[in-house]
């Protein structure tokens, strides 16, 4: 695995708006939801180490940044967008960075969520909806139903998808300032699953992924085949130097074994690498989940290996925020004229 490791360095004080693709009225050929036949570019001089190696230039280049006025450089804050397969665990990813139970039973990611998380010092959560020109205040308590509902309203009832977003602000005491983008898992055409519905994911992540500031973050279950996984390959094909990849591997409480061998290949190379993590199970709490996941990590004797600074939530927000300023650099090394020219095309439910 080729990786970087991220400096520890402290967050920039900047605001600025996300930056993301548009997707209306917006025609490109149907691609195949498949990558089978469009092999990703390795690098066989690289090994993969179980935690990346330090990288200097990744330092120098985050150093500056605490002086960077994003909105007067016009610079967007990046974008992450969770890819993966379908029911790889990427709402409940979402939901641990968010503190917040996004679905209710049954409920499933039909549209690109996009979600825009803002630390604030009021105690009383403030979280709403934008969807189709609505605003919808809603509560901890009553976010799954009003995300449904908003789903349902914007792509039907059943198994329809629809490259519409539904945005979700939520500021709250607990969450860190990230924006992140939430889409339907892919899917391989089967009975009751239409290959036009696997091929429209398909392109929507596409659309979401291709842009240069934005940040893939690939979900993957440890019970799958990294080297055959079709996330990873769009990952590759889409950030082919992965400079702004980041792999969660879930489920490591199932399948313990063999994990620490899959993060060692060395014919996987994947950006900044892993962080492996424990979802919630069933009523946990979310403070629960957070014990429970450091227990695990430290306790179990195959999971206890891998280094301690590749696991848990709190060390995927780190890391989070750590790419989001390298993005954010490479985006204000650009001249002004070509950082400003997609602001024109933005989708309005994304700004």
């Amino acid at each position: 695995m080729q990786g970087s490791k991220i400096p520890n360095v402290d967050e920039p004080d900047v605001e600025a708006g996300m930056a993301s693709p548009s997707l209306t009225n917006e025609h490109e050929p149907m691609a195949s939801p498949s990558l089978a036949d469009e092999p990703a570019e390795h690098n066989s001089t690289d090994e993969v180490p179980i935690v990346p190696p330090n990288n200097d230039h990744l330092h120098n280049i985050v150093e500056g940044l605490s002086n960077l006025n994003l909105g007067r450089e016009g610079i967007q804050r990046p974008t992450i967008v969770l890819v993966g397969g379908h029911d790889y665990g990427m709402s409940s990813v979402l939901e641990s960075l968010a503190r917040l139970s996004f679905r209710g039973k049954g409920q499933s990611t039909r549209v690109p969520l996009v979600v825009k998380l803002q630390k604030s010092s009021n105690p009383v959560p403030e979280i709403y909806l934008e969807y189709k020109g609505k605003v919808v205040t809603t509560d901890e308590e009553h976010i799954a139903n009003a995300i449904g509902t908003a789903t349902d309203e914007i792509a039907g009832s059943g198994e329809g998808v629809s490259d519409i977003p539904l945005t979700l602000h939520v500021k709250k005491t607990d969450v860190p300032d990230l924006t992140l983008v939430d889409l339907p898992g892919l899917r391989i055409p089967v009975d009751g699953i239409p290959k036009t519905i696997s091929t429209k994911i398909y392109n929507m992540i596409k659309k979401f992924i291709k842009q240069d500031d934005s940040i893939i973050l690939n979900i993957l279950p440890a019970t799958v085949d990294f080297t055959t996984c079709e996330s990873i390959l769009m990952a590759k094909k889409f950030d082919k130097k992965g400079e702004r990849t980041l792999t969660v591997v879930t489920k490591a409480d199932i399948v313990p074994e063999g994990l620490l061998e899959k993060l060692s290949a060395d014919n996987m190379s994947i950006g900044f690498g892993y962080v492996c993590i424990r979802n919630r199970v069933g009523d946990e709490s979310f403070d629960e989940a957070r014990k429970e996941e450091e227990l695990l990590f430290s306790n179990n004797p195959l999971l206890s290996l891998i280094d301690k600074n590749i696991v848990g939530i709190p060390v995927l927000v780190k890391k989070l925020k750590q790419i989001q300023e390298v993005v954010i650099s490479r985006l204000a090394a650009k001249p002004p004229l070509r950082r400003s020219t997609r602001s024109k095309f933005l989708n309005p439910y994304l700004r």
